[in-house]
């Protein structure tokens, strides 16, 4: 798997250096501080590194992503996204208080799937559960979008979600569904215990399947003429709320 530009290699070579095994430049980039601190790190870890020029760059990428790969004139080569099994992580978050997981169901935009990783990440999620179908997956996109984040926590590939969320609720979770028609506002729920949060589609929200597996729904408050948002800026107020509660 390729993973293209600066700030997302350089978080994985932060955290995880070892999980890059090449970095390939763009001749004519120009040297700026991010790119000294790619090089360095890559060398400190016997990293592989290549200058190549644009014309043989370019081939490195589809058609897709060819113009984005170009503008950020550097890319990183590791192996594929290696999956958390659910039951593994529910174990390596016994000695965890109040556990928070991440539960998306059809997210299919790399771009919002990586915004929210980022956030799950800022803000203290210690998991994250997609379907194996109907769903993005992890890919250099994400890892562009997330600025790395996507290396930093767990992220579960599961068959079936609902499987997955009565399993959850066998473990003691609460589970919550983010949901614009309910009357449960954000700030009204106490999210001070282990909970599994459930967000949904960018078109069509959570599944009815879905949905009646919830313990509880919850929406955030709407002043104005638009009675929703993006799911990644949704996804960063529900994980902000939650974690503002845990420090009081």
């Amino acid at each position: 798997m390729i993973v293209i530009g600066k700030n997302a290699i350089l978080e994985i070579l932060k955290s995880n250096p070892k999980d890059i095994n090449k970095i390939i430049f763009m001749r004519t980039l120009k040297p700026e501080q991010r790119l000294k601190e790619i090089v360095l790190i890559a060398k400190e870890n016997g990293i592989k590194l290549q200058s190549l020029s644009k014309f043989d760059f370019a081939k490195y990428f589809n058609r897709k992503n060819k113009e984005e790969g170009i503008s950020q004139g550097v890319i990183g080569f590791m192996k594929d996204f290696e999956y958390t099994i659910l039951r593994d992580l529910l174990n390596d978050l016994k000695p965890v208080k109040n556990p928070l997981i991440l539960i998306l169901d059809e997210i299919t935009d790399p771009h919002n799937l990586g915004a929210i990783i980022r956030s799950a990440v800022c803000l203290g999620a210690d998991g994250i559960v997609i379907p194996r179908h109907n769903s993005a997956e992890i890919n250099h996109t994400v890892f562009k979008t997330s600025s790395g984040a996507a290396k930093l926590i767990p992220v579960c590939k599961e068959t079936n979600l609902t499987n997955s969320i009565l399993y959850l609720k066998q473990n003691g979770f609460t589970i919550v569904g983010a949901d614009a028609k309910t009357k449960t506002l954000l700030y009204e729920f106490d999210f001070k215990r282990p909970i599994a949060l459930v967000l949904g589609s960018e078109g069509y929200g959570l599944r009815q399947g879905i949905s009646e597996n919830c313990d509880n729904l919850v929406r955030i408050p709407m002043a104005g003429r638009i009675d929703s948002l993006n799911v990644s800026v949704s996804a960063g107020v529900f994980l902000y709320e939650i974690f503002r509660q845990k420090q009081i």
